[in-house]
């Protein structure tokens, strides 16, 4: 995992280049399990949770005026994952059946009361979207862009409505013509004939129903044309043109809600009905994402080559020199020799941290976990095991690869405690099995409540809140447990030089870009600036409920990232040795674990783009959580860090003779 210099940067490029094209054509979901449908059968529409990127508030979908079905809503099977993430997937009233054309129908009246019209003004002001679902497919969206042309929009959902722009009046899209897009198999010997969906879209429309004659719907008869609506033409589909009044929302208003279903054959066969939706944009990402390689690659390459010119040639000048002195030195059998340079802390530079050593173990540790758990997501998630078909099972995933990867976490923390000649080793293992796991779940227990009291449908219930700590408690802790306990059997890692029993001063820095809290904000720079385009598309995907799936890409940057944490840390720590300060364990965690600073300085920035409801609710969970992601990458890169210069400092101090 841990590689350097050119070679890495092209060996990781090489490596991911067959999984970039996974997600262009012909994707395949392992364990997907195709549906086919002969002509009249039902096919079940579901909704899921309404959501908002300007309140990142997810949304039950029946707790506003909106047609419920026979019996009252029903959830469908949903797995940790899917309550994790605010999923809440139920059944709905709609009624569609294979290749049969329906033609407004009406599904249900309602007359808004105060509270309804005020719940209803108030989620389509904040830009709330459904989000139906037809054989594990999200709808896209059918609608109108700025110059008027028909665009489709296949994240996110469609818009519960709109608000005037002349007068601020809200307005309800209370007819949907939901198009279908079927494909027909060809019939083998092993395969039944029928029928497969491989597109769904919704174009929502805002429709001021009015019936023939003055007739009131009975809110029995669900024909469509029993009593005719004036609004809808008997055999058409609906269309945006033949509207003439829109469905406003205010109290007692009577709201229709009517429907078109429209079967369309399309070539698009069943494995790859999911490539739409993973490349929206066509090549424009894919450009993006190359671009963000080419330079992150260049960032490696000139940062390998001032590796390469600085340290390699002035270590084999430093070595030689210490060497040949000191062979003089044996010859001549003096007493003293003439140090200079970094061989003068030879006898402090393994000595242990003075401030909290056994917090530096754990967060090293936990870093190391982290590390392992998001590389095993990523590319189980570039090789397709992870997919956007399985609702919820990246989070999953990563709860899974964490949990798995602590006893990776328990044995560095120990082996790395032992060479301090720390004592409390059980003290050591419990804070590496909590100390950042138990800031998430504090975080997200204080937030699941709050959530519990807006009524969003990313409060999970209690049964899971016990099943996720459960997990924690019962198979994270005893696998960093043991960890740490083959950790501590093994022997303790030995340094190249002994250490003195009293500490040498460090001198002031000659510098001020020697100084070392300025080396340690400056150096996260590099690995932030080779990481940052790629940040971008994460966190759209994040927090702007945008499809990710260039998983291949991913993959590339984060070797790129470990790569250019490595150099840095140890070009930084190269110089500090030189300055003769030995104070390198938090300085080598600090310098490349400073790259999250400038994360969360990015998202702070980026925040301004989603432009925000005035909710704090929105505040508190953008920045809770983004402080929780910049945390676990500043464990992630501080690790990176201590091991890159601990392999340093023991190569070069094992290079040179020292009495």
């Amino acid at each position: 995992m841990k590689r350097s210099g050119i070679a890495a940067a092209a060996l990781t490029a090489t490596c991911a280049i067959s999984l970039l094209s996974s997600p262009v054509s012909g994707f395949y979901m392992p364990g997907v399990h195709p549906l086919t449908f002969t002509p009249g059968d039902e096919v079940p529409m579901k909704v899921n949770a309404m959501t908002s990127i300007r309140t990142q508030l997810p949304r039950d979908y029946y707790r506003l005026p909106f047609c419920q079905p026979t019996g009252g809503p029903k959830m469908s099977s949903e797995n940790l994952g899917e309550f994790l993430t605010g999923n809440k997937v139920q059944n709905s009233p709609y009624t569609i059946n294979m290749l049969r054309e329906v033609y407004c129908q009406i599904l249900c009246q309602v007359k808004l009361d105060k509270y309804e019209a005020k719940s209803l003004k108030m989620h389509i002001q904040y830009g709330y979207h459904n989000n139906w679902i037809i054989d594990n497919l999200p709808s896209a969206s059918l609608g109108l862009s700025e110059i008027g042309q028909k665009q489709k929009h296949y994240a996110g959902g469609f818009p519960l409505g709109f608000v005037s722009s002349e007068d601020k009046s809200v307005y309800i899209y209370n007819h949907v013509k939901i198009v279908i897009d079927y494909h027909r198999p060809e019939t083998t010997s092993t395969s039944t004939s029928g029928y497969r969906v491989v597109g769904f879209a919704v174009e929502p429309m805002s429709i001021g129903h009015r019936f023939l004659g003055g007739y009131e719907w009975d809110g029995e008869s669900s024909d469509g044309y029993t009593k005719q609506v004036s609004t809808c033409t008997a055999g058409d589909h609906m269309d945006r043109n033949d509207i003439l009044t829109n469905q406003i929302v205010e109290v007692g208003e009577k709201i229709l809600y009517t429907y078109d279903v429209k079967w369309v054959e399309s070539p698009v066969t069943w494995a790859s009905r999911w490539d739409v939706y993973l490349n929206e944009d066509h090549l424009v990402p894919a450009k993006v994402h190359w671009y963000s390689i080419v330079n992150s690659i260049m960032v490696v390459f000139f940062l390998s080559l001032l590796v390469i010119s600085i340290l390699v040639r002035n270590l084999k000048r430093d070595i030689a020199g210490y060497n040949a002195v000191s062979a003089l030195v044996d010859e001549e059998d003096d007493d003293e020799e003439d140090e200079t340079g970094w061989k003068l802390v030879h006898a402090d530079v393994f000595r242990p941290p003075s401030t909290f050593p056994l917090i530096y173990c754990a967060f090293v540790g936990t870093g190391t976990q982290i590390a392992f758990a998001a590389l095993f997501s990523i590319i189980f998630s570039a090789i397709g095991f992870l997919n956007p078909a399985r609702r919820g099972s990246l989070m999953i995933a990563v709860l899974l690869f964490y949990m798995i990867s602590g006893c990776i976490a328990g044995y560095v923390s120990s082996r790395l405690y032992k060479a301090f000649r720390g004592r409390q080793w059980q003290l050591c293992t419990i804070a590496t099995a909590t100390i950042f796991p138990g800031t998430c779940f504090v975080v997200f227990l204080f937030f699941n409540i709050i959530l519990f009291f807006f009524h969003s449908s990313a409060s999970v219930p209690f049964l899971d809140v016990i099943i996720v700590a459960s997990l924690w408690c019962c198979v994270s802790i005893p696998l960093v447990f043991m960890g740490a306990f083959f950790g501590y059997k093994q022997e303790s890692i030995e340094f190249p030089t002994n250490t003195s029993s009293v500490a040498r001063q460090i001198p002031e820095p000659t510098h001020f870009l020697l100084n070392p809290k300025l080396c340690m904000i400056a150096a996260g720079l590099g690995p932030f600036a080779a990481t940052y385009v790629e940040l971008f598309f994460i966190m759209t995907s994040l927090w702007m409920d945008q499809f990710y799936y260039v998983f291949g890409f991913t993959l590339i940057v984060y070797f790129i990232l470990i790569v250019t944490c490595a150099e840095m840390t140890i070009l930084v720590l190269y110089w500090q040795l030189c300055a003769e300060n030995h104070r390198w364990w938090w300085f080598t965690f600090f310098t490349a674990g400073s790259t999250s600073l400038y994360t969360m300085v990015y998202s702070i920035f980026w925040f301004q783009g989603l432009q925000p409801s005035s909710m704090m609710i929105t505040y508190m969970l953008y920045f809770g959580y983004m402080f929780l992601i910049s945390y676990g990458i500043l464990l992630l890169t501080g690790a990176i860090g201590v091991l890159s210069g601990l392999w340093f400092t023991r190569k070069i101090f094992g290079s040179i003779k020292v009495d």
